[in-house]
């Protein structure tokens, strides 16, 4: 369902992401793990070219777009299938909780506003947020925001979520609501891929973990085997200090 095809990115002389092939099928959750730098955050953002890969491709449900041969169309095309999660939440102040979430209905997909808004609330509910749907970013706490960054991205009823490092930016307390409803789409089988530094969380939730260094993939494979029985070095040496944590 989603493919990427020796997927690369520089930065001048640095090379982020080199040569990255990758498959991941309708209903899978990847998690992405691996030191800080490696490339991770950088992958999720070339998947739907938040970042311009410098080559290689990206194919989502059979719509494929080159770096090479990359047109605006082509580009937002893509995006509608692959809905980003950002740390930062990214909402607009300027908006409230439910006009967040129908932005994208109204703009990308063209819905009425009244429509666009019913879906809206009923996605705020689904959250665990409906009596907030009236309620400006700043008057929401980290978790609250996150979870409309969430919603938002449901909304656009994408073939995949990239959710880069949902947790970081948030407060302890805030952790598990937010965990907790990525759980819920989870169980739902929206497929994902999951950039986080959350062990546990990935051990749990992903179907398959993806250890990244040096903006290459190492070592990929089923939770229980890649915690467990890690076959690379680079993999045991991150693990080993990532666990202690």
């Amino acid at each position: 369902m989603l493919t990427l095809s020796n997927l690369s990115k520089r930065f001048g002389d640095n090379t982020v992401l080199d040569g990255i092939d990758l498959n991941i099928k309708q209903g899978e959750i990847v998690a992405v793990i691996g030191p800080s730098g490696t490339g991770k955050s950088t992958l999720l953002r070339c998947i739907n070219f938040l970042e311009t890969p410098t080559q290689g491709s990206i194919e989502i449900d059979g719509h494929q777009v080159k770096a090479s041969e990359r047109s605006q169309k082509a580009i937002i095309e893509l995006r509608k299938r692959a809905a980003f999660v950002f740390q930062n939440y990214a909402l607009f102040a300027n908006k409230t909780a439910l006009e967040n979430i129908a932005e994208g209905l109204i703009t990308v997909w063209g819905q009425p506003k009244e429509k666009a808004h019913a879906e809206a609330q009923a996605i705020l509910n689904d959250i665990g947020l409906g009596d907030r749907a009236n309620a400006y970013p700043s008057a929401l706490s980290g978790g609250q925001q996150q979870r409309v960054g969430i919603g938002r991205a449901m909304a656009a009823h994408s073939k995949v979520i990239l959710f880069d490092e949902p947790t970081s930016a948030l407060d302890p307390e805030w952790v598990d609501e937010v965990l907790g409803l990525i759980k819920q789409l989870a169980q739902r089988r929206q497929t994902m891929i999951i950039v986080t530094h959350e062990m546990q969380f990935a051990r749990e939730i992903a179907d398959r973990v993806v250890f990244m260094e040096g903006g290459r993939i190492v070592e990929q494979g089923p939770p229980a085997q890649l915690f467990e029985n890690p076959q690379d070095p680079r993999t045991r040496q991150f693990l080993a200090r990532a666990l202690k944590h």
